[in-house]
């Protein structure tokens, strides 16, 4: 399986990462062949430009790589904290960067058309909140529709979300119980 991570967080020691480590571990020793997008190693630059949405100009050396990622995959694990209820910025705009009309879906007269159907993603999402919470106050509802209807379903892929809650004030014990769970999250 042609698997690739997206992962986004600022520090190498946030259990976001540790989900990430653990995630691509499990899917090396189940055989996969692997490529990670780290976004702030990268220095993502998440601003939408006109040349990302142009036709007449040519898309950036860097995007047009990152699409090729995208449509090399077959699976997609996509790793990050959910900040003020939503995706970090520079995952949100690498969304809106790489999964461009033309590249992960295409508009036609029938409406829009996902491009990369026959492939899957899992996007973990980690909050400083606990599950209970979120799934009281619709969160977790509004993060699968924005994740699955909003992005990756619109594109075609078929998506499970995943939600590891209370991260940041939870027990040492919680966030181990997290990272056991990891290994069946990988195809």
């Amino acid at each position: 399986m042609k698997h690739l991570i997206i992962y986004s967080h600022f520090n190498p020691d946030s259990f976001t990462k540790a989900v990430t480590d653990k995630l691509f571990d499990t899917a090396k020793a189940k055989g996969h062949e692997i490529k990670m997008i780290d976004l702030y190693a990268d220095q993502f630059d998440p601003v939408l430009k006109a040349s990302d949405i142009q036709t007449e100009i040519e898309t950036p050396k860097n995007i047009l790589a990152y699409q090729e990622l995208i449509k090399w995959a077959d699976h997609y694990s996509v790793i990050y904290p959910l900040w003020w209820g939503q995706m970090p910025a520079i995952l949100k705009g690498f969304i809106d960067r790489v999964f461009a009309n033309g590249v992960a879906f295409q508009y036609g007269p029938e409406g829009p058309k996902g491009l990369l159907g026959g492939r899957s993603a899992r996007v973990i999402i980690n909050t400083g909140t606990p599950d209970i919470y979120y799934e009281q106050t619709g969160m977790h509802k509004a993060q699968v529709r924005v994740n699955d209807a909003g992005v990756f379903g619109f594109c075609g892929i078929d998506t499970q979300i995943t939600f590891f809650g209370d991260v940041a004030m939870g027990s040492d014990d919680l966030r181990k119980s997290y990272l056991e769970q990891v290994p069946v999250l990988v195809p």
